[in-house]
């Protein structure tokens, strides 16, 4: 069974791993933004409204401005239905597909979470969203960090590695 965080646009285009005839899919979009319609068919489907927020709750209005949306973040209830959901779905030997809008932040803390509880990684690019993965941990009676650092896909990312890597990436290309 594996897990598997994609954007919206690839659940309607159907850009993701066959899901099978026993899967789920975990819906995440921003409170009436809408749900797009899954190209294939899953068995069970589950859809959630709730913004990419970090714990503070201030949102960067791409203006330089700052705007506190924590009323509209996961919220404990959310999040222990979506622990359960993952639960459920590796007892029933599902295969799980979850999306948000990007695929990375919201659906990248589900499925880092996931994969945690056992799932397989199917290596798709994920920074999963902190307070998300926070609260799904705390659901699940797993260990967390109240104040976690950034993560690409399961790594500590280091800002000064990581700008050395896409240096070299370039160097090499050119």
């Amino acid at each position: 069974m594996w897990i598997q965080n994609v954007s919206k646009i690839d659940i309607a285009a159907g850009h993701h791993f066959e899901p099978g005839p026993n899967a789920m899919l975990i819906q995440i979009m921003d409170p009436d933004e809408g749900f797009p319609v899954p190209k294939y068919n899953f068995k069970e489907v589950y859809q959630f409204e709730f913004l990419d927020i970090e714990d503070d709750g201030m949102t960067n209005m791409g203006d330089g401005s700052m705007t506190d949306l924590g009323e509209f973040a996961i919220t404990d209830v959310d999040a222990v239905k979506i622990a359960k959901l993952l639960v459920h779905a590796l007892e029933s030997h599902m295969n799980v597909v979850v999306h948000c809008y990007a695929g990375i932040f919201r659906s990248g803390a589900v499925a880092e979470v996931g994969i945690q509880l056992g799932f397989e990684d199917t290596e798709t690019f994920r920074c999963p969203n902190r307070l998300v993965k926070k609260k799904l941990l705390k659901a699940l009676g797993m260990p967390h960090k109240s104040k976690e650092p950034m993560m690409i896909n399961g790594r500590l990312t280091d800002k000064t590695k990581m700008g050395i890597m896409i240096q070299k990436e370039r160097d090499e290309r050119a």
